[in-house]
């Protein structure tokens, strides 16, 4: 598949039935960004690109238009902020145009700065990366107004997210994201537990002179900031790409302390075209084939936590004990060892693996190791409670708190919990 086959594809399933919902979203966005002044040198090369576009077939016109689209898109990822608006607002003028050619079934005819418009779009509308900013979701694009309206729940599942970070290794100072599934464990890939950590006989165990942190902050603090230290090494699957590791606890910083997420224990009722999250540290990988352009112009996504969200994409299954599930999310940056969750329940379902720019991902299927022995060791629970069951005990809980029994209700629920979890 070709480089336009490819974006086409990308827009008619992102958007679906909604296609024609996106030109205005488009349209109004591009609205706003006028009023600045248009870079000279941009300005110039747009000239000469219509002019010499005048002939039909122009190898020369052709070239110059190639590259009006290269200057254009590197422009949206400069510091300058007229340059910025100005770049970003010729890039979704002519994401108009492209949109208007895949609506009538003509892609064919698309040139390429309808074509980078196109894959703008894309990762702004339809698979965007959504900042969390000091525990707080950014600003929701309107055609996924659903992470809006579940504002809270995503939240509180990212407050248990960090970045693993270290000190001491010689090439990286830091590995990859990992999520809590209780006070003290966390979840990551086996290629990130890798990085600072080596197989000794039946168990592993940390590499010489490398200490390792978890930070749940959204942007890159460095070493020195990170506040819980990784101290063991539970366990790293012989089946899966994943590794159980025992953290701190973590404890509260602003008023507010990282969470367990909790994990599904029976998979979702469709594997395919469920809409689903992920939580993660995009970085810029050189092994994926994200275009240098587009790289450089989303340069700002890179390096802090991010909800990605997007669609499950079916299952695949590998002999008769491994499976894998396919999802859409996080086309930007590469995010292994990140939680994919429902967007109805809120529980975790998948751990990222990998993938590819504006390809299907893959990521292993968190409920199908509800009984590895692995995870039984490290006693990781598993949610299987429904949404219903929690919506009906908070009901619940709020009548009883406007009684006079709460106050013993409640001391009773913190020894349960305090049981089960430990102390917080």
């Amino acid at each position: 598949m070709d480089r336009r086959q490819m974006i086409v594809q990308r827009v008619r399933e992102y958007f679906g039935e909604r296609l024609d919902d996106v030109a205005p979203m488009v349209r109004q966005d591009r609205q706003e960004l006028r009023g600045w002044q248009e870079p000279a040198h941009v300005r110039a090369v747009a000239r000469r690109a219509r002019s010499e576009g005048s002939t039909e077939g122009s190898t020369e016109a052709n070239a110059a238009t190639a590259t009006l689209t290269i200057e254009v898109v590197r422009a949206a990822g400069e510091a300058n902020p007229a340059q910025q608006r100005e770049a970003l607002g010729q890039l979704l003028e002519s994401a108009l145009g492209g949109l208007e050619k895949v609506g009538r079934n003509t892609p064919n005819e698309l040139n390429p700065e309808e074509m980078a418009g196109l894959e703008v779009v894309l990762l702004l509308y339809a698979r965007p990366a959504v900042a969390i900013e000091d525990t707080r979701l950014g600003n929701v694009p309107p055609f996924w107004n659903i992470l809006e309206d579940q504002r809270e729940d995503i939240e509180m599942a990212a407050r248990g997210v960090g970045r693993i970070e270290l000190l001491g290794h010689p090439e990286c100072d830091w590995a990859g994201t990992g999520f809590l599934v209780s006070d003290n464990v966390l979840i990551t890939c086996r290629r990130i537990a890798e990085l600072f950590s080596e197989a000794k006989g039946d168990h592993w165990q940390f590499r010489p002179g490398i200490s390792t942190w978890m930070n749940y902050r959204p942007d890159y603090q460095g070493t020195s900031a990170a506040g819980y230290r990784i101290n063991n090494i539970i366990g790293v699957s012989d089946r899966y790409d994943l590794a159980l590791l025992e953290v701190e606890r973590p404890q509260p910083y602003n008023g507010i302390g990282p969470t367990p997420l909790a994990l599904a224990a029976e998979g979702p009722r469709d594997v395919n075209g469920r809409p689903v999250y992920l939580i993660g540290y995009p970085v810029r990988d050189a092994r994926r084939n994200e275009p240098e352009p587009v790289a450089r112009a989303f340069r700002d996504v890179y390096n802090v936590k991010r909800v990605q969200p997007g669609m499950l994409r079916g299952e695949l299954t590998f002999g008769e004990n491994t499976r894998l599930l396919r999802h859409d999310c996080a086309p930007l940056g590469q995010t292994a060892g990140s939680p994919i969750l429902d967007l109805e329940t809120h529980q975790v379902v998948a751990i990222q693996v990998g993938g590819r720019y504006l390809e299907i991902g893959t990521a292993v299927p968190i409920y199908v190791l509800r009984d590895d022995p692995l995870f039984r060791r490290a006693n990781v629970t598993f949610c299987t409670a429904s949404r219903e069951d929690c919506t009906q005990a908070s009901e619940q809980l709020e009548r009883l708190a406007r009684t006079r029994y709460w106050g013993e209700v409640r001391e009773f629920i913190q020894n349960v919990y305090q049981r089960a979890f430990g102390n917080r």
